[in-house]
């Protein structure tokens, strides 16, 4: 039996059967089943798709991976500002100033890097050939004059140690921080696990650069155990968007 994952269908309908090849088994007598038959073969695509996959995985999640970091940061100097408030000196303003100086510097120099997602932008990763992007929502991490009540951070550019409301501001940002960031965790796991699925093919056996487009049913089982690998790898939190849809499809027969 031939079975084929269509490049442009995802889910259940991704797994396709070439009737030309089917076995003579009466249709009620063919339950679904979770495991490739011997003699089986999965054909997951052209190999320039698959290596285009590969690079925007790669790219996303350096990009999340860079964002985790700069967020650490960004949580530490908010703590500083914690610290800060309520002070009555002029060299306390002054290193609030300086904090709040480096915190935007830090951000924008990210930024301007190429890690787009803490300006608020959404992180779309063509991690599989013929599914939809995986989207990875982005925190907005610059100071504002005048936050709105949806920004992470919520102290003001031109804060003051002086302003009454300085602590708290700082408290709703950090609580805001860890909550992105736990999101952009989970996101990083989940793309991890698409990696560790687009190496999986990659090094099932030699193919067109690399990539074997064409897998018997052995090759198909391990690919699919190294995906439930990953995913459980992933926590198994917010990963319904990140599937790797193709061999998923094998688990459903």
């Amino acid at each position: 039996m031939v079975s084929t994952i269509n490049p442009n269908s995802a889910g259940a309908a991704a797994l396709g059967a070439d009737q030309r090849h089917a076995r003579n088994r009466p249709a009620a007598a063919q339950p679904r089943t979770d495991y490739a038959r011997t003699g089986d073969r999965v054909e997951l695509g052209d190999a320039a798709s698959w290596s285009a996959a590969r690079e925007s995985v790669r790219n996303g999640l350096a990009q999340v991976r860079q964002a985790l970091g700069v967020g650490q940061e960004a949580h530490a100097m908010l703590a500083q500002v914690l610290h800060l408030a309520g002070g009555a000196d002029a060299g306390a303003q002054a290193q609030l100033e300086g904090v709040l100086a480096a915190l935007e510097e830090r951000v924008a120099g990210a930024v301007r890097g190429g890690v787009n997602v803490l300006a608020g932008e959404t992180l779309a990763v063509s991690a599989e050939p013929g599914t939809p992007p995986v989207e990875v929502s982005g925190v907005d991490l610059r100071l504002k004059d005048s936050p709105g009540a949806g920004d992470a951070l919520q102290v003001r550019r031109g804060a003051h140690v002086g302003d009454a409301d300085l602590a708290q501001s700082a408290r709703a940002s950090m609580d805001a921080l860890l909550q992105a960031m736990d999101r952009l965790s989970v996101a990083a796991r989940s793309l991890e696990a698409h990696q560790g699925f687009l190496g999986a093919a990659e090094g099932a056996g030699a193919g067109v650069h690399g990539v074997r487009t064409d897998l018997d049913a052995d090759a198909a089982r391990l690919l699919a155990l190294q995906v439930r690998q990953g995913l459980d790898a992933a926590g198994g939190r917010s990963i319904a968007n990140f599937e790797p849809q193709a061999v998923l499809s094998l688990f459903r027969g």
